[in-house]
């Protein structure tokens, strides 16, 4: 028996470790949940394609092959801000979230770095479908490229949550300006023949609720704050809850601007209204009696932009 084989029995069988798509698979379970993202994708570039649609006075129906550029580029530029925020924040996430796939060991780090590679290319591929729109997809990849090094003031991002909110939550409009821009060409229009104050408003009414939910989920009460840095440790309790409401309230006026201008339905304007009831509740809830059982405001603002994509397409069909 040689020297090696003494050493590889002395030291036991190699530890069992799951192959790269079992690995991700744990990872997008936890972190990126495939059935509510495919969703949320779905009613993110629909609802506005057809609120465009009804706008811009097209008759045409959506076109399947656009629609499905559009719904995979919204999955796959989420996917990759997720990842890059897992490469981002590793050492912020090793010290407050060990639990996490990537600190706990439980997907590597290339796993990471091979995926965003992976879903990047997939997602230029499927734009090079999409005409003079690749362009415009190509500066939203550049913009995520940009917020992953940090703008370049890493130190500087990492000590102001203000500041990152500032430079990042931009991908959300630039996304929706894609969005914008594939419809448009996808239906064969000229950008300049859009009706473009209301065009503008469906992407400003898109946005605002994404911005709330920013806000909303990084409120917490006094007893519950860490060294994690929160919006309500930097406006206190009621001025990030009115940050989130107004922006919130932003994309309710906008609604019924569209309920008169284009004589949508009642069912329309119930549900509007009723969906905006959603997150205010929560929010005086939390004002009146602020602990960690009301401080859970992220998932009430992520009903409410779900409830306003939905609604958003009952308009858009609405007599």
């Amino acid at each position: 028996m040689t020297p090696a084989t003494d050493i590889i029995r002395t030291m036991g069988p190699a530890p069992w470790r799951p192959g790269y798509f079992r690995r991700i698979r744990i990872y997008l379970n936890e972190m990126y949940p495939l059935p509510k993202r495919v969703l949320f994708s779905a009613l993110a570039y629909v609802s506005l394609a057809a609120l465009l649609r009804r706008v811009n006075r097209v008759d045409a129906p959506l076109s399947l092959l656009v629609s499905f550029i559009g719904i995979w580029s919204f999955f796959a530029v989420m996917l990759i801000l997720r990842l890059m925020d897992e490469l981002k924040d590793k050492e912020i996430d090793s010290r407050l979230f060990p639990y996490r796939p990537l600190p706990s060991g439980r997907i590597l780090e290339s796993d990471i770095v091979f995926s965003m590679a992976a879903v990047i290319i997939f997602y230029l591929a499927a734009n090079l479908w999409a005409g003079p729109a690749f362009w415009m997809a190509l500066v939203v990849l550049g913009y995520c490229l940009i917020m992953f090094k940090h703008f370049f003031i890493p130190h500087i991002l990492r000590r102001s949550l203000l500041l990152t909110l500032a430079t990042h939550n931009p991908v959300v409009p630039l996304l929706l300006s894609y969005a914008l821009t594939l419809f448009a060409i996808g239906n064969q229009l000229p950008l300049a023949d859009l009706n473009w104050p209301s065009s503008v408003f469906v992407v400003v009414m898109d946005w605002a609720p994404v911005f709330a939910w920013e806000i909303a989920r990084k409120i917490r009460s006094r007893d519950e704050e860490t060294e994690y840095v929160t919006y309500s440790q930097i406006f206190g309790r009621v001025g990030s809850v009115l940050i989130a409401g107004g922006a919130q309230t932003v994309t309710f006026f906008i609604g019924l601007y569209f309920a008169w201008t284009l004589s949508l339905s009642l069912a329309f304007i119930t549900l509007w209204c009723a969906g905006y009831l959603i997150p205010i509740w929560a929010y005086a809830r939390f004002i009146q009696n602020p602990t960690p059982a009301t401080s859970k405001l992220g998932p009430y603002a992520e009903a409410y932009l779900l409830i306003v994509l939905a609604v958003q397409i009952i308009g858009a069909l609405s007599n």
